[in-house]
């Protein structure tokens, strides 16, 4: 069986699949952005506002174009080849696209609006927030008269999806399209760069004014979806001539999606970013309060420790010829035991020795674990 329903030719070529892909792969990619811009504005920093509102009933009317869009594959949308569709599917495929139309249309006027709602916000009143109001108003009735002459294309509007219809009358469908793609090009160029004269004079730090308008700049590449669209508009002969048209309708609903939820997310990006940073300088900064803590208490330890051997140190010299001396040191923490081993005249008249730690006839004490052990060396002058 092939991708097409009721096909004589399994193999017969389709654009289908990739028509599918595209669609899901960018619906899925927008859903992403709206949870993001869904979590911050609401649980991040609490100010879910009308924008936020409009971006989620958008979405929704993007993802319903994507599944009539997909379903319409089945039924004969991408075929190369009008001979390969079947005579049963003309039906289907027709009522299809007359449902995928009104999601469209409502999907590429939710994205403006919420951006155009979204400048409201940092636009003081004034001229320049009445020129955004003004906008935004006719971005609607634009977006409505389209859609109802859209929906009443044909008299009666079955006439569009069902070629048993004989009857009736409908509006040329190319120059209708070019006309409604032309306007919408000039409300898609006016609304991506309606924030740029606020951005220029605000006090922003410049790498963040930079990226804010290479975003609403990304919005120009929807124009030249539209573009595209105008001149796939123009080979419409058929029914599958529209399968161009629509893969470039389900890009551009949700790439105006995805324009308009990015520069929402700044407080997200800057959020993780202080929170990575804040923990790797608080565990370096327990690490190194924790190293000066043990040298703290290690030095203390030595301290005391010495300051005690120092107070018990007993030391007993025996001066003579070949006498010796001994050495006793008995701390709290352990004891050595040390003896003198001999002495040797140096030219000068000095004599030096070497203290060790066993007795002179090889015997060798066991040190306590844990103590610390000190070497003491002795010069004895004789006069």
């Amino acid at each position: 069986m092939g991708w097409t329903f009721n096909t004589q030719d399994p193999d017969a070529p389709t654009i289908g699949p990739l028509i599918t892909g595209v669609a899901t792969a960018l619906t899925f990619l927008s859903f992403v952005t709206v949870c993001l811009r869904t979590y911050v504005r609401a649980s991040l920093i609490k100010a879910f506002g009308v924008d936020d509102c409009i971006i989620l009933v958008t979405w929704v009317c993007a993802a319903g174009f994507a599944i009539i869009t997909i379903v319409q594959t089945k039924w004969g949308l991408g075929l190369e080849h009008i001979d390969d569709l079947p005579a049963e599917n003309v039906y289907n495929f027709g009522l299809l696209q007359y449902m995928g139309a009104p999601f469209y249309i409502t999907s590429i006027l939710g994205f403006k609006l919420a951006l155009l709602f979204s400048y409201i916000r940092f636009v003081p009143i004034g001229a320049y927030r009445h020129t955004i109001v003004s906008v935004i108003a006719l971005c609607i009735m634009f977006h409505l008269s389209f859609l109802l002459v859209q929906l009443n294309l044909c008299q009666p509007a079955r006439k569009q999806w069902d070629p048993a219809i004989t009857y009736g009358s409908c509006i040329p469908g190319v120059p209708f399209y070019t006309s409604m793609a032309s306007i919408t090009i000039v409300f898609d160029v006016t609304v991506m760069l309606l924030p740029f004269p606020v951005l220029l004079k605000s006090r922003i730090q410049t790498r963040k004014k930079l990226i804010l308008l290479g975003l609403f700049g990304l919005g120009i590449f929807i124009t030249v979806i539209q573009i595209i669209r105008i001149q796939t508009i123009e080979q419409l002969a058929n029914y599958i001539d529209s399968a161009p048209l629509i893969l470039w309708s389900a890009v551009e609903n949700n790439l105006g999606i995805i324009v308009a939820n990015v520069p929402t997310l700044a407080p997200l990006v800057k959020y993780y970013h202080e929170r990575t940073t804040t923990g790797a300088a608080s565990s370096s900064n327990n690490n190194a309060r924790g190293a000066r803590s043990d040298g703290d208490r290690l030095s203390s330890s030595l301290s005391l420790s010495l300051s005690s051997s120092n107070r018990g140190l007993d030391t007993a010299t025996t001066l003579g010829g070949g006498g010796s001396s001994s050495v006793r040191d008995a701390t709290e923490m352990g004891s050595f035991e040390g003896r003198w081993m001999g002495c040797s005249r140096r030219g000068n008249g000095s004599t030096d020795s070497i203290l060790d730690s066993g007795s002179a006839d090889g015997d060798n004490r066991a040190v306590t674990p844990g103590a610390i052990t000190k070497k003491v060396e002795v010069v004895i002058t004789r006069t």
